[in-house]
């Protein structure tokens, strides 16, 4: 199982301190953090780091490390676009129709019900 070295945890920690966005946090005790996990990589705070410019800066740090590059290369695939083929049957076509339910009710409203009549006298 891969973990971090504690020297490429440092980088990391300056990382999450440099993209933060709000001045005071209670989430993180102003950190950027909230801790790390059981790969010793940082769990930064969703409340006040800016994780889009944390991550970008992150990948700049592991394109310059070549023992990094390897356990992150998830990060430099690009995601491939699908682009969605015209059907003959939309999709939107059906949402615009009633779902009309098997057995319909017989209750009429207004109708008596002779079970639950009151006796007079």
């Amino acid at each position: 199982m891969f973990i971090l070295e504690e020297k490429h945890l440092d980088v990391a920690k300056a990382i999450a301190e440099k993209n933060r966005k709000k001045n005071s946090c209670d989430h993180c005790y102003n950190r950027g953090w909230i801790g790390v996990n059981e790969q010793n990589m940082l769990v930064l705070c969703p409340k006040c780091v800016d994780r889009e410019k944390a991550i970008e800066d992150w990948k700049e740090y592991v394109s310059e490390q070549d023992e990094l590059k390897e356990h992150f290369s998830e990060l430099f695939e690009e995601k491939k676009v699908e682009t969605e083929q015209e059907n003959p049957l939309k999709q939107k076509d059906f949402e615009r129709t009633k779902n009309h339910p098997a057995n319909p009710h017989n209750f009429v409203p207004g109708q008596r019900r002779s079970g639950h009549q009151k006796k007079i006298g």
